[in-house]
């Protein structure tokens, strides 16, 4: 999945509070992503949050499904 950030960068100025949520669904299952202090919140969930973001890069998330054995 890809999410277009780098607009962001044309606004006036950094975003003043940015916070990023990645639910990956089930607990078996895989997520990848890129990002500055990024913490695990829950079984599935994980979290980015900061102040005065520049986004430099677009967002792209890779999910894994586990195959059932």
């Amino acid at each position: 999945m890809s999410y277009i950030l780098t607009t962001g960068a044309n606004w006036n100025g950094p975003i003043g509070k940015f916070k990023l949520t990645v639910d990956k669904g089930r607990p078996q299952d895989y997520v990848s992503f890129c990002g500055n202090g990024v913490k695990k919140v829950g079984p599935t969930t994980f979290e980015m949050t900061a102040t005065d973001f520049y986004p430099e890069k677009d967002l792209h998330i890779l999910f894994l499904i586990a195959g059932d054995q």
